[in-house]
């Protein structure tokens, strides 16, 4: 997958995501589907950039960390159908790592 391709996927999975988030703010019955859509785009995109070859190892823990960062957007999805207000928190937790892997990624 190229670069360009990725980076539109991974848009387009972003803007689902805190679509959803903000329609469920707003108690859409369907923003918890959109947010779990973005959520799994998400989840797959960092995977896949996690199982990359021809890394450097420290670009590769990075990725990895990103992965399992993005493994709490999926918890807070699971969190959302389940009607608990803990979805907040692990898009928090995940916001804050990904934030930090932004700032560590060369």
């Amino acid at each position: 997958m190229t670069k360009h391709t990725y980076n539109k996927l991974f848009a387009i999975a972003a803007v689902l995501t805190f679509g959803g988030a903000i329609a469920t703010l707003l108690d859409n019955i369907y923003g918890k589907y959109i947010f779990s859509a973005g959520a799994l785009g998400i989840v797959i995109l960092q995977a896949i950039q996690a199982l990359a070859d021809k890394l450097s190892p420290r670009m590769q823990r990075l990725h990895r960390i990103g992965f399992l960062a993005s493994l709490m957007l999926a918890l807070g999805a699971y969190f959302m159908f389940t009607g608990s207000n803990s979805w907040v928190v692990a898009v928090l937790i995940y916001a804050l790592v990904s934030l930090f892997v932004s700032f560590r990624s060369e």
